[in-house]
């Protein structure tokens, strides 16, 4: 076998492995768009159960595009997240939150609260790291700096337009009582999965049908030569 068809097939399979990624990614892609969407356009996680004997669940910092291009972290620009939690007690008005991580840190000061260090969905486990304290917090509706908020029920919905900046995601009773039982359910609204799914799904059957054409290349036999035809009666 020539060095040609060699690198041929081995171009062709390396291509093939690529394009077979992609075209997955952009299948799943899709999958996503059209099977875990809400009626509002939303893909959203299950609702999961948080709860603290403390007055308040905060998440860590999200440090949204700080070191990256304002254009791109326009408000809204690229998603619009949405927290919808219920209280496990009927009737018990409960407070949802997104304010800026260094007024959150200020409101909080010298109350004793649980910050979210790290989630597990299969099976379900939430760690927090307590922050003690023994003040109690003013009730989180009297607040001004909530870049979004919600509260007034037992079952709340809260929708941010996704911003650059430091963010912190409180959940609370309305009355910033302690004992919180919750459960929040996370989700997205991003217009461009379709675009993306499709696009990456293209991509992938173009980079597909190359490395067929380099596969058939370095397996075809070449053809032998013709044989001059024989002179006869010379």
């Amino acid at each position: 076998m020539s060095g040609r068809r060699i690198f041929f097939l081995v171009a062709g399979s390396v291509l093939a492995v690529i394009a077979l990624a992609l075209v997955a990614a952009g299948a799943g892609l899709l999958w996503v768009h059209f099977e875990k969407r809400d009626s509002d356009g939303y893909y959203s996680s299950g609702a999961e159960r948080f709860q603290t004997d403390s007055s308040t669940i905060v998440s860590e910092n999200l440090d949204v595009g700080t070191d990256g291009p304002d254009w791109l972290f326009e408000e809204g620009r690229l998603a619009t997240i949405q927290l919808r939690g219920s209280s496990e007690e009927p009737g018990k008005e409960i407070f949802i939150g997104i304010g800026p991580t260094a007024d959150v840190s200020d409101y909080l000061a010298g109350t004793s609260y649980d910050v979210v260090t790290d989630v597990n969905f299969d099976p379900f486990r939430v760690d927090y790291r307590r922050e003690a304290g023994n003040l109690a917090p003013e009730p989180p509706g009297t607040q001004s700096f909530w870049a979004a908020s919600s509260e007034g029920a037992s079952t709340q919905t809260l929708r941010w337009e996704f911003d650059q900046g430091n963010w912190s995601a409180v959940v609370m009773n309305a009355d910033a009582s302690p004992g919180v039982v919750v459960d929040v359910s996370v989700g997205a609204k991003v217009g461009y999965i379709l675009w993306i799914g499709l696009g990456v799904l293209v991509i992938g059957a173009v980079i597909l049908a190359g490395a067929a054409v380099l596969i058939y290349f370095g397996a075809r036999k070449p053809t032998a030569p013709a044989q001059p035809a024989s002179l006869e009666g010379t």
